[in-house]
């Protein structure tokens, strides 16, 4: 699967490694964190806070950073000893809004959780000191206000700009997740040491939706939009227009330059309509600006834009001009006749393009790029349920036009992988999925096997519609081995995958295509061989998928650098060896699978250490966390087992927190969750891991009584069980060891009766479950 797939989340496994998982990335400290604004009503003129304590949770405080209207903010460090880390613990004055405090700290504490970017700077930490004051312990960013960073550099106006391009990009991030900063000046914007911009203070950020009128309103006038000052409710526009006062202020003393000032005035524009829509748009123009083309802050008249042209291509103008004049005397007369007669059909077919080029768009390259990115589901559900309508909308009109089927049948593919493909981040929606895949398949299959004798110059070649159907067998394959256990059907279709994916790379090298396009053929290939090995390991068939997987770490490790250069390499490079560990694990070489773990691991720590925020990494190392865990854990190296799987918790909760409509992250908390507990009994601590597995089994019964033609959903219920009955028998209870092994070996005759039950299942789960009745002198359950 797209995402590595743990053997705990399906097929065979231990009861060690069964329901287990693992996550966890610290976040880096940072500069100093703001603190209260003005205007923030009866909150500036509310007495001094009393004198915090000392340490608060495990936080030991240091200095008083600063205070104003809203509160003081101290440095603190840990005063447990765990590890050393200084932090910034914000503490909220009190006085007549004392009421709100908590709905206040509760409402930053929730906005930050949301937000996961380089460019913003984290919490960490929250809580109520003994006395009643709230307070956030937040990443310490050790920089200075953006300001007096570009005096003190001397920086020119690039190096101005691509600053503020940056805080943009933030700003941008968090409106993505509807929240608004509400207080953006350069105070709260500091340059630590690695030059690299960071948003702070969102003490008094909004949510988009509203709710929290009741809240201090904090401002500063200086930057503060009209409709702001008036009291309105904050917008978007009121960050955008703050943008645009901080790029004024940064351009004073910096040589005239129309096009950035017309950029300011836009974005500071007297009315919100007449601003840019967002703080992404206002990068946009000041990316075209860098890239000396026309920007949207000044009118589009012909001699503006035919300058910039000259600026960028001044040759290939010179070049153009020349034989446009011959050109446009010889068609002059010809032209005037077919215009007016075309003219209506021109248009029509124009604003057909455009939205064509427009929806393309959203489903294919702005999917990918959020496909990455932490807590973008709720989006994508969004672009999925309009993908839908319009997908289905351009098939009624794609007959004869085999370029536009072809994008029809790719887009089907593209929205069943958002709507429930397993082992990706996925909305749930399998059925719709799998409906959408078999569409997605006949058309391609139809178009592949048709072969016109004039094909148009935009029809697909071969070796194209080879590596659509490719793709679509490869996910129809991930299909085949989680729903209702049937591998055989996911080795048939990854086996047809791997033969499409093979004949499109002969074509492609054989039509010329260049390596660096390449890149998407190799990772699919790669996808529909790790599912041919995970189809084998449920067979418990380990040998044979060790092989196939071992060839594709070597496969994948020796490809070109042009192919490594469009691919996501730091990801992709770790998949191989991550599975290659678990069919090692189950032939019992456990030296050899915790070496491919690692393996995978750090390939993924690696990654993610160059890109903090990308989702797949922080999966990946929380996935490969949860395999050394286990494997530690079978090779009865207890203490570092525990320690590894406490390492995954934390990330396990931050990505279901930044994505909470993820059900596959859910599954996978779950999982680690289960194994943690698991590390706990091996290390004597039985009372501890009882109410977790127990939690844990009664969301997942819950989840498989919802849906009665899940069978993954039911087995994995199946798992827990039988962890909660070796925790029953550590405890010395007996009769409820026998209650529990006795559901347990019920839950999987039936399961066997409803949907089949795997080899490996039955040799690593019910022949045990069933052994273990005997030993313990249980009545066994009732046929």
């Amino acid at each position: 699967p797209e995402a590595p797939a743990p053997p705990g989340l399906r097929g065979a496994a231990s009861p060690q490694r069964h329901s287990t998982a693992r996550f966890t990335r610290a976040s880096a400290a940072s500069a100093a964190w703001g603190v209260a604004r003005a205007g923030a009503g009866a909150w500036a003129e509310a007495a001094a806070p009393s004198a915090p304590p000392s340490v608060v949770g495990p936080w030991r405080l240091q200095e008083l950073i600063g205070s104003g209207g809203m509160g003081a903010v101290y440095r603190a460090e840990r005063a447990d000893g765990l590890f050393q880390q200084a932090v910034a613990i914000k503490f909220v004055r009190r006085g007549p809004g004392r009421a709100v405090l908590p709905q206040l700290m509760d409402e930053e504490r929730r906005l930050l959780a949301r937000m996961a970017h380089p460019g913003i700077a984290r919490i960490l930490d929250g809580g109520q000191t003994p006395d009643g004051t709230p307070y956030l312990v937040m990443e310490l960013v050790d920089g200075v206000a953006l300001d007096a960073h570009v005096r003190a550099l001397g920086a020119d106006t690039a190096m101005r700009v691509a600053l503020l391009r940056q805080v943009c990009d933030a700003v941008a991030h968090a409106h993505a997740l509807g929240v608004l900063h509400n207080d953006l000046k350069p105070a709260n914007v500091l340059v630590p040491a690695d030059g690299r911009p960071r948003l702070i203070d969102f003490g008094v950020a909004r949510l988009q939706a509203g709710g929290a009128d009741a809240l201090p309103q904090g401002l500063t006038r200086g930057y503060a939009s009209p409709e702001r000052q008036a009291g309105e409710p904050p917008t978007v526009a009121d960050d955008v227009y703050a943008l645009g006062v901080m790029l004024r202020e940064l351009l004073e003393g910096q040589p005239a330059d129309v096009e950035l000032q017309a950029i300011a005035q836009r974005a500071m524009a007297s009315t919100r309509a007449q601003r840019y829509p967002t703080a992404a748009a206002l990068d946009d123009d000041l990316q075209r600006r860098q890239a000396d083309q026309p920007v949207q802050a000044l009118p589009p008249t012909l001699g503006y834009r035919t300058r910039k042209l000259l600026r960028r291509r001044p040759r290939r103008v010179a070049a153009g001009a020349a034989a446009l004049c011959g050109v446009l005397l010889a068609l002059g007369v010809t032209a005037a006749l077919y215009w007016q007669a075309e003219a209506a059909r021109a248009e029509a077919q124009t604003r057909f393009q455009q939205t064509r080029e427009l929806a393309r768009f959203m489903l294919f390259e702005l999917d990918e790029q959020l496909d990455p990115v932490p807590g973008a589901t709720p989006v994508r559900r969004a672009m999925v349920e309009r993908g839908q309508q319009y997908i289905d909308a351009l098939a009624a009109t794609a007959a004869g036009d085999r370029g536009l089927q072809r994008e029809v049948a790719v887009g089907l593919r593209r929205l069943a992988e958002v709507q429930g493909v397993p082992g990706r981040a996925n909305l749930g929606q399998r059925e719709v999925a799998l409906v959408n895949l078999k569409r997605s398949d006949a058309l391609l299959a139809a178009l592949l096997q048709e072969s016109p004798s004039r094909p148009e110059a935009t029809a697909p070649a071969a070796w194209q519609l080879q590596q659509d159907l490719g793709h679509v067998r490869y996910v129809r394959s991930l299909f085949g081995g989680d729903r209702g256990n049937d591998p055989a059907e996911q080795i048939a279709l990854a086996r047809q995958a791997d033969d499409l994916l093979v004949q499109a790379l002969r074509g492609a090298e054989a039509a010329g295509v260049p390596l660096a396009q390449q890149g998407e053929l190799h990772v699919t290939l790669l996808g529909a061989r790790l599912s041919q090995a995970f189809g084998l390991r449920f067979l418990d068939r380990h040998a044979e998928a060790g092989l196939l997987q071992a060839s594709e770490e070597q496969r994948m490790n020796a490809l070109p650098a042009p192919v490594l250069a469009t691919i996501d390499a730091d990801f992709h490079l770790g998949r191989a060896p991550m599975q290659l560990g678990d069919a090692l694990y189950y032939q019992d070489r456990l030296d050899d699978a915790l070496a491919a773990y690692q393996r995978a691991l750090a390939r993924f720590e690696a990654g993610l250490a160059r890109r903090p925020n990308h989702r797949k990494l922080m999966e990946g190392v929380q996935i490969g966390l949860w395999n050394v865990a286990g494997t530690l854990g079978e090779l009865k190296r207890y203490d570092e087992e525990l320690k590894t799987i406490e390492r995954a918790l934390p990330l396990s909760d931050q990505l279901v927190a930044l994505d909470p409509q993820n059900t596959n992250l859910q599954h996978t908390r779950g999982v680690i969750r289960d194994h943690y507990a698991i590390a706990l009994t091996n290390n004597r601590r039985w009372a501890e891991a009882l109410p977790i597995l127990q939690a844990n089994h009664a969301q997942r019964a819950a989840l498989a009584q919802a849906d009665p033609n899940g069978g993954d959903k039911a087995r994995t219920a199946l798992l827990t069980l039988r962890s909660i009955a070796r925790v029953h028998r550590g405890l010395g209870d007996r009769a409820s060891e026998c209650r529990v092994l006795s559901e347990t070996l019920a839950g999987w005759r039936d399961l066997e009766r409803r949907f089949g039950v795997s080899p490996a299942d039955a040799k690593t789960d019910v022949a045990p479950t069933r052994e273990r009745l005997a030993e313990a002198g249980c009545s066994p359950p009732a046929d």
